[in-house]
């Protein structure tokens, strides 16, 4: 869905209530001129006792409201009948009170676009680029599991072409478009590894990273979780907590995954590296190795970073995704354990991922 806003960045609560196991994006009211997509429901929380306000969301309706039949709920202020009046005059579909109880507001943004989705049960729409990417870098993704899953050898070309189909998203559009992609993808790992790959890539741009290097990162991001195609699949998409046994098999993962390409021609070190080690912390805290401080690559140290947050992010059936800012607090609050330096550029992605 689309949220259109005049509020502050933040902005509700609810944000985060109505987006759980679907693909949102918010988006400020006077940012709202981008290149139009189409969206199943338009929520608009617009303060439209302003006047400025009205004539924003007027030309921003026009460009996203691409359909007709597409419902747009709105979430006023008050419950005044001018404010009525006027969000009817805007093609209001239906009026909630902002601070009504989230269940409602929920329920009312379900409702209105099952009722679009059932008429349209036949329609479909184009694919974005950033979907068409997404989905081709799956399908290298994919290859690779398969591969390790059989007991083959990964395809570099299937690994190369991965890492230059997310840089090429990444350096097109925002990450947050990535995420919101990816977030509606169903296979766990699959999600989790693209996931880690996109904020790799956007990683590296803020790091101004060379080319040659960018493109490492993203095949390790791509691989780093290999090991999890021989984890049991009752351990690997359990919807809830691990018992201390599953996470004992769990935590086999970065071994696993190194020991499987460890001789494989073509996997540079670094790669292999970043498998093995993505879960070490520098105070040696970390696993399968303790290793510490200059121990841990700096390729390995961003993707840890990159690791943690897309677990704090992702959409899960037990868990709502964790927002940006308080994923980052997370990160930050585990001190010595994560490169300082490293952290303090990652804050410029997460900017973007709000």
């Amino acid at each position: 869905m689309l949220i259109l806003t005049d509020r502050a960045k933040g902005g509700l609560a609810i944000y985060d209530y109505l987006t759980r196991g679907r693909s949102c994006q918010v988006v400020p009211l006077h940012q709202a001129q981008a290149q139009p997509l189409k969206y199943p429901i338009i929520v608009c929380d617009v303060d439209i006792g302003n006047m400025t306000s009205v004539r924003l969301l007027r030309a921003a309706l026009k460009l996203h409201r691409v359909d007709a039949d597409i419902p747009v709920l709105f979430l006023t202020r008050d419950s005044t009948r001018l404010t009525a009046a006027l969000a009817i005059s805007l093609d209001a579909t239906e009026l909630v009170y902002c601070n009504d109880r989230p269940a409602v507001i929920h329920a009312a943004a379900e409702r209105l676009l099952y009722a679009y989705q059932s008429r349209n049960k036949g329609a479909t729409r184009p694919a974005s680029v950033t979907e068409a990417r997404a989905s081709d870098a799956k399908s290298a993704l994919a290859s690779c599991f398969d591969a390790v899953k059989r007991g083959e050898p990964v395809s570099i070309a299937e690994l190369d072409r991965g890492a230059s189909v997310i840089l090429g998203a990444i350096k097109q559009a925002k990450i947050r478009s990535w995420l919101d992609v990816v977030w509606q993808f169903d296979d766990v790992t699959y999600q989790h590894c693209l996931l880690v790959a996109g904020l790799c890539a956007a990683f590296s741009l803020k790091w101004v990273l060379a080319s040659d290097h960018q493109h490492l990162l993203l095949q390790a991001a791509l691989l780093h979780d290999v090991g999890k195609a021989r984890i049991p699949s009752s351990i690997l998409n359990k919807s809830g907590a691990l018992s201390k046994p599953e996470m004992d098999v769990m935590r086999t993962h970065p071994a696993l995954g190194h020991a499987m390409l460890a001789g494989q021609r073509g996997i540079s070190p670094v790669i292999l590296d970043v498998i093995r080690h993505h879960h070490e912390y520098l105070d040696g805290t970390g696993y399968p190795d303790r290793l510490q401080g200059r121990q841990i690559k700096d390729y390995v140290r961003m993707v840890t970073i990159c690791d943690i947050y897309a677990a704090l992010i992702e959409r899960r059936s037990y868990k709502a995704p964790m927002p940006p800012q308080q994923a980052l607090a997370v990160l930050t609050d585990l001190g010595v354990k994560l490169d300082r330096n490293l952290l303090k550029c990652f804050e410029a992605v997460v900017a973007d991922c709000g």
